[in-house]
């Protein structure tokens, strides 16, 4: 999977190069937001059914996380009503996860159940690039799709865990993700909106295909966002 989001990536800019023998490439800027968290991809069947719940392991809970996504982008018109629009951006992902636990703790004869949660709060920093393809069937509305690979930059996981009140310091972290995946890749669909010439509203869905970690947990995450951006565009 990842090494064919690779390659649709690569044929996407050989064709952009290409492409630039039929248009003149108008440069622009984009600064925006993610809203981001994860896909539990055994509970919301995103693979058509394919990952199934894991016996025992509860759902968490999440706070989607919000974060800045600034780029820079080349406009390419390869038909009357298409274009193409590979795009390079900084872009935050994140998410907070809560989880309810509990424990059984054996003192001689008797077991005695105690009860916390776990939450864990996840930032990532990415480098992303993105060739979007673009039709527009008017000089208003432009509809977006495309591929997208990102490079992780930097990353943090923020893990607080408590039982009957008490922090469980034992079970705490803070540091770099444990096992997390160097490239994400996944699907853009989003439209667009012109306000004038030069000036457009983005509104982008992210769905994230491979998965975000390379240790088993019991979940199979997967990221997704969706994003709000400015763009403009220069002669």
């Amino acid at each position: 999977m990842k090494k064919l989001f690779i390659l649709l990536f690569v044929c996407s800019i050989f064709f952009t190069i290409n492409a630039q023998n039929l248009s003149v490439p108008h440069y622009g800027i984009k600064l925006g937001y993610n809203h981001s968290s994860f896909n539990f991809t055994q509970y919301n069947y995103l693979f058509f059914g394919l990952e199934k719940p894991t016996q025992g392991y509860t759902k968490p809970s999440q706070i989607a996380n919000s974060g800045i996504k600034t780029g820079l982008f080349v406009d390419v018109k390869i038909s009357k009503r298409w274009y193409i629009s590979p795009t390079v951006s900084f872009s935050q992902f994140g998410a907070e996860t809560r989880l309810n636990q509990q424990w059984d703790n054996t003192y001689t004869a008797d077991t005695i159940r105690t009860y916390g949660f776990k939450r864990e709060t996840f930032k990532m920093d990415y480098i992303t690039l993105d060739p979007l393809f673009e039709f527009r069937p008017n000089d208003k509305i432009t509809l977006i799709i495309g591929p997208s690979v990102s490079y992780l930059i930097s990353n943090n996981l923020v893990r607080y865990v408590e039982e009957e009140g008490l922090e469980k310091t034992a079970d705490s972290f803070n540091g770099e993700i444990p096992g997390v995946s160097d490239i994400d890749a996944g699907i853009n669909i989003g439209t667009s909106f012109f306000i004038t010439e030069h000036l457009d509203i983005d509104l982008n869905t992210y769905i994230g295909m491979l998965g975000f970690e390379n240790v088993d947990e019991g979940y199979q995450r997967a990221l997704k966002a969706f994003s709000i951006s400015c763009g403009y565009t220069f002669n």
